[in-house]
């Protein structure tokens, strides 16, 4: 699927996976009408995402304001900033909770806030800030994940790792979808449509805010990036997978690594299988503190304030409320 949204997305930075918001609607509808369900929905919601972009219904993004996308950036940038503090700090969150939730919790157990934790978090994302002043062509977060990987097991840090993850070839699953029964097809074609609506808004809104971050020889096509998020999805129907979508969190990585063509999602796309296949043990070592540091450097890097002083210099009547309302409607 992440080959299919990176080679025919309509965004050159682009890079196609799972999205948290869509996950809690995956899970709400495997709850409701069972795993078996599952690739018949991302089957469905790849095909409707194809036909949206081949009869052009794609042009509605092109109508979202300026202030709206803004406000999404910023949004997706608080929510994966105060989404990762706790993970940060060594402590477990419950889940749900939004961020002012989140740093309340914070707050109230700071007492078990784990150091080692805390300093691995902090070194990664220096490291992310720094090291593209050394060489700006430096993998960064490759660079300081690594760096905080032989940190942790050279000096024995007691924090939490990625642990132990699928591997082998047969972690993949090749099938087609069954057919539901025909009861079930009212219920379950409402689901399909939501998570269709959600997949795609969250994809253009993911990809205009993307063309406003780094402006590439590509121009975004809102079109064509709904026929590439159908292509993946319908894909990931195959190997019995979720629905997928374009997701600026790591799509914004390729911006702070100055991306400048599709190469990066194909790229992340062979790491995802070969991590799989071939490296499923070494992944597992990887401390989680230090992927918690790159999303928040991520998570800052997407709290751009030039962005909606533009926007509100330029319509200054119609710039904080959609602004402030996408934002709350984000984090509420």
């Amino acid at each position: 699927s992440g080959v299919a949204g990176g080679l025919m997305g309509g965004t050159t930075l682009a890079v196609t996976g799972p999205a948290a918001a869509i996950s809690l609607l995956v899970v709400g509808a495997v709850e409701q009408h069972g795993l078996e369900a599952l690739p018949i929905i991302t089957m469905g919601c790849g095909a409707l995402q194809l036909a949206s972009g081949m009869t052009r219904l794609g042009v509605v993004a092109k109508l979202v304001p300026v202030s709206v996308i803004a406000g999404f950036t910023t949004g997706v940038g608080t929510l994966i900033l105060t989404g990762q503090l706790p993970k940060a700090l060594g402590m477990t969150a419950p889940a749900g909770m939004n961020p002012v939730e989140l740093l309340g919790f914070i707050g109230e157990n700071a007492a078990s806030i784990n150091p080692s934790a805390a300093a691995l978090a902090v070194g990664t994302s220096a490291a992310m800030f720094m090291l593209p002043k050394i060489h700006p062509k430096m993998p960064s977060a490759l660079v300081a994940v690594g760096g905080a990987t032989l940190a942790t097991h050279a000096l024995g840090l007691d924090v939490a790792l990625i642990g132990s993850i699928p591997s082998g070839l047969e972690a993949f699953q090749l099938g087609l979808p069954a057919m539901p029964a025909m009861d079930a097809l009212p219920s379950l074609s409402a689901t399909i449509f939501l998570i269709y609506a959600m997949t795609s808004v969250e994809s253009l809104l993911s990809c205009a805010a993307l063309e406003k971050m780094k402006k590439t020889p590509y121009k975004h096509n809102p079109d064509q990036e709904l026929v590439g998020q159908g292509l993946a999805n319908m894909g990931s129907a195959l190997f019995m997978g979720m629905p997928v979508t374009s997701v600026i969190a790591r799509s914004s990585l390729n911006v702070r690594l100055n991306a400048e063509t599709r190469l990066p999602a194909l790229v992340q796309s062979a790491f995802v299988f070969s991590s799989v296949v071939f490296m499923s043990d070494k992944i597992s070592m990887v401390p989680m503190p230090a992927l918690s540091g790159v999303l928040i450097t991520t998570g800052l890097g997407m709290l751009n304030p030039q962005e909606f002083q533009h926007s509100y210099a330029v319509q200054k009547t119609e710039t904080v409320v959609p602004f402030a309302t996408t934002i709350g409607g984000m984090i509420s």
